[in-house]
């Protein structure tokens, strides 16, 4: 094992780019990220890597159990892991996913953000042969699909054939109606290109490679898209890298790729880094980095823990009232800014999935009493939309408007009604 606190590293200076996204993920100033915090990075804690590789890691949305590939068993091919996390943090022994995996390679898990869906690569029976140059018959790894259905994944099923073809399909990852893959000819994993499709009309689309400056003449490989969909990272081995392959990051704006950066030190080495994901419950990045020239291993790297003030009051008094929660004029649509407020909801409830809540909206004295009896019910269902669309179970979830019949003060100032426009989560079941 090389595992161990001594190689944790850790810097403040980090690339300007991941500094604002961190600043907004972790609602601190880019200046106090900058100057103040900390990433710490390093071999992810507890007996999951080993001399063998292990790639491709994911976690449920409550950040309770890693899944990544290794050929760590006896049986001579890639399988699919399980880990769960300890109570000090660190994770368990890992164990073999046996309804995912195959007599054959099983690699790239991924689950879905609602922790319904997983799909993985494999080259297991029925999927797509090949006749390689030599005449003989080869079989690519091709993407499946399995169901959580509240006690297991189910079998495995493949992707349909405008997918999966006679190259290599891998790293799969789903946001919404998009699935972003790798794929690359048989044996060649240095063409390697990321291709999107999107889920229509009940069927999957031709998929696409996508734009440059994401894929050029380099590989890229293992896209990733963070949670709200506006910032892709991946790995590209193209010229400039601290080392073979690099991971990068890019805003995404409507159809187009901007400002793409190399995520820079601590993250990348001189070593290769692929594969990276974000955690929103634990607020870590995931990703892998080969070690000593040899195999890959899965790494973290995150800001140090703060203190969870949503957490800390819904424990303590079972309701949390923020005035944070912003919409726009005399509407139900969130503004951006919400989003920091409602993801430590979003948090909270993916780490105590056992709890429900009502969700209350309130608005300020001025309007007539009827429009803000259904513009605070309206505000308080935007609410829970967003909470589901975090991956947070519906039925958890009620809502009800009080409009302006509980002021905190009186008054329709601006001050005293930017008090009362508020939004209250209440624990049910507490």
């Amino acid at each position: 094992m090389r595992n161990g606190f001594k190689n944790f590293r850790s810097l403040k200076i980090l690339p300007q780019f991941l500094i604002l996204y961190l600043s907004l993920i972790f609602s601190v100033s880019s200046q106090s990220v900058d100057k103040e915090e900390t990433l710490i990075v390093g071999p992810i804690q507890g007996p999951i890597n080993t001399e063998f590789q292990e790639f491709g890691p994911t976690m449920t949305p409550d950040a309770k159990t890693l899944y990544f590939y290794s050929k760590r068993s006896n049986r001579g091919y890639t399988e699919i892991f399980k880990s769960d996390r300890k109570k000090d943090g660190t994770w368990d022994f890992p164990e073999e996913v046996n309804n995912l995996n195959s007599p054959f390679d099983d690699q790239s898990p991924f689950i879905s953000r609602d922790g319904k869906t997983l799909l993985l690569s494999s080259n297991r029976d029925g999927s797509v042969e090949v006749v390689l140059p030599d005449g003989k018959v080869g079989i690519s790894r091709d993407l499946y699909v399995s169901n959580w259905n509240g006690k297991e994944w189910s079998t495995p099923t493949a992707l349909p054939s405008v997918i999966n073809t006679e190259e290599i399909e891998e790293n799969p990852h789903l946001l919404g109606d998009t699935l972003l893959f790798t794929r690359y000819p048989f044996g060649k994993p240095n063409l390697a290109k990321v291709y999107y499709t999107q889920f229509k009309n009940n069927e999957w689309t031709k998929p696409k490679l996508l734009p440059n400056p994401i894929n050029d003449n380099y590989a890229t490989i293992a896209a990733a898209f963070n949670d709200d969909g506006k910032i892709l990272f991946f790995a590209s081995n193209r010229p400039g890298g601290y080392g073979g392959f690099d991971l990068y990051m890019a805003k995404i704006e409507g159809d187009n790729f901007t400002d793409v950066e190399n995520l820079g030190a601590p993250i990348n080495s001189s070593e290769d880094e692929a594969y990276i994901v974000f955690q929103q419950v634990k607020k870590t990045f995931l990703f892998c980095r080969r070690v000593e020239g040899k195999s890959f291993d899965i790494f973290t790297a995150s800001l140090p823990k703060q203190e969870n003030i949503v957490q800390k009051k819904l424990e303590e008094t079972k309701k949390i009232s923020l005035d944070s929660v912003y919409f726009e004029r005399a509407s139900s649509v969130l503004k951006p800014e919400s989003s920091v407020p409602l993801d430590a909801i979003v948090d909270y409830l993916h780490e105590n999935a056992e709890k429900k809540m009502k969700i209350i909206g309130h608005t300020d004295l001025t309007g007539t009493f009827e429009d803000n009896m259904v513009l605070s019910k309206e505000r308080a269902d935007s609410v829970k939309q967003y909470l589901v669309s975090k991956g947070i179970d519906s039925n958890r979830l009620v809502t009800e408007g009080k409009g302006p019949t509980q002021p905190v003060v009186q008054g329709t100032d601006e001050v005293s009604s930017k008090k009362n426009r508020r939004t209250e989560f209440v624990l049910l079941n507490p």
